[in-house]
């Protein structure tokens, strides 16, 4: 089991990712482009993806929902800039776990794990 975390900034998400990873106990696995995370899901599916902001292939929102004509069993959060009443709005309907801040901290890794932990 494990998470994908779809993303140009690997970097940037260090210590976020670091607390998600212990958080939930489980391996991440990063891809850097939208083509990359539709391979990386097609060989071998994770259980959570995140999907950041800065993909060339669109908005995480509407890449949430293609991530999901590809696998429907992934459970997944994005980054978003957007207000709990704005992102509800815009997310409604797709499954979305969760929204994660535009430049997460390793408290927004540990939070979006508890969230995780319940679908284990």
């Amino acid at each position: 089991m494990h998470i994908l975390i779809v993303t140009p900034r690997t970097a940037a998400l260090d210590a976020f990712a670091d607390a998600l990873a212990l958080g939930v106990g489980v391996e991440l696995r990063f891809a850097d482009s939208w083509p990359n995370a539709r391979a990386a899901v097609q060989a071998m599916p994770p259980a959570f993806a995140v999907i950041d902001q800065g993909l060339e292939a669109g908005e995480p929102l509407a890449l949430a929902k293609q991530l999901v004509m590809v696998n429907a069993m992934i459970n997944v959060a994005v980054v978003s800039g957007l207000d709990a009443a704005a992102f509800h709005d815009a997310a409604e309907g797709l499954g979305i776990l969760a929204p994660v801040p535009a430049t997460p901290s390793a408290q927004d890794g540990a939070k979006l794990a508890e969230v995780f932990r319940r679908f284990l």
